[in-house]
């Protein structure tokens, strides 16, 4: 039976690399590149703060093409809508019609993506959905993935998470109220190890800056 090709929305942090461990582990599925929108001005992630340079390195370390997608700082719906379909079309004309996502419970995003999606004649595929977010964090650390805390919204929580390693003791010295996943934008991270990796991925931490809710710490290629 010929497998699905799937295309898989690329955030560089944990939820997109659990995500995409669970596709590869899944016999229906193939997935066949990553797409990564970034910043424009900054050429980064936005909310993590990860730099290009960074994600087109996870991307050589999983073997896998990435597709990168510059928006505007604030980007409206609209405009993010309409430079995302002119990506995803040239997929889909390929035979590329499933596109998936680590997101875990947030109705209103989903219905967004699927909407988009429907769209261009695809439809979306959500891995993680609707699992615990508890649960998803101690499958993402007994897989043997790592990952780097690269910002944390100020408002909950001080700068001692800030580049830490995300693990069993980070997850236990959270505040009573935070999201062992920062599934409520509480924090955001960075993957340099996993079970699809073939190697680590190398980075050096350089300054921590405040941008809006966020303190990120700026990471480079060591």
């Amino acid at each position: 039976m010929e497998k699905e090709k799937v295309l898989l929305f690329w955030s560089g942090g944990k939820d997109s690399a659990l995500a995409l461990h669970e596709l590869q582990t899944n016999p229906a599925y193939e997935v066949v590149g990553l797409v990564t929108t970034f910043n424009r001005d900054q050429s980064r992630v936005p909310f993590h703060g990860i730099p290009d340079v960074m994600v087109v390195e996870q991307a050589k370390m999983l073997k896998l093409p990435l597709q990168r997608i510059f928006l505007p700082t604030g980007a409206t719906n609209e405009e993010y809508i309409s430079q995302v379909s002119y990506i995803l079309a040239m997929f889909a004309k390929r035979g590329i019609k499933t596109v998936a996502f680590g997101d875990i419970n947030l109705e209103e995003v989903r219905s967004f993506k699927e909407k988009m999606l429907a769209d261009l004649g695809m439809k979306g595929l959500f891995p993680l959905w609707g699992r615990s977010t508890l649960d998803i964090t101690k499958k993402f650390l007994a897989t043997g993935h790592k990952a780097l805390v690269t910002a944390v919204m100020t408002e909950k929580l001080s700068d001692e998470f800030l580049a830490c390693e995300f693990n069993e003791k980070f997850i236990e010295r959270l505040p009573e109220g935070i999201d062992p996943a920062g599934e409520n934008g509480e924090f955001h991270t960075f993957v340099i190890f996993g079970p699809s990796f073939k190697m680590r991925v190398g980075f050096s931490k350089a300054i921590a800056v405040q941008e809006g809710p966020y303190l990120v710490t700026l990471i480079k290629e060591p």
